[in-house]
């Protein structure tokens, strides 16, 4: 019963459910973007045979804030994901086979 009252009184504890409805709003619009991006590469990958850079490396870490942002939601880590800290880069890709 304590913890029920020190959480109600906590400021802490309600400033990060704001972070988190935040965070949930920007997840499920870079998961629409996300869709896109994977359209996109396909349409662009069935003209030209090989997978464009550019959407390959901004899906990539599009994915990786998803997961940051996840992560966060879930309480996996107290580290807000962006906005609240720098985009997550791109991780090294293998070169595709064409």
């Amino acid at each position: 019963m304590q913890a029920l009252k020190d959480n109600l009184t906590s400021e802490a504890f309600w400033l990060r459910l704001v972070f988190m409805l935040l965070s949930l709003v920007l997840v499920e619009v870079a998961a629409s973007v996300l869709v896109l991006l994977v359209f996109l590469q396909f349409l662009y990958r069935l003209f030209s045979q090989s997978s464009h850079q550019t959407i390959l490396q901004f899906s990539n870490s599009l994915g990786r804030f998803i997961l940051h942002s996840y992560r966060f939601l879930s309480y996996q880590t107290e580290d807000k994901p962006f906005p609240f800290s720098d985009w997550p880069e791109a991780e090294d890709l293998p070169q595709a086979e064409d």
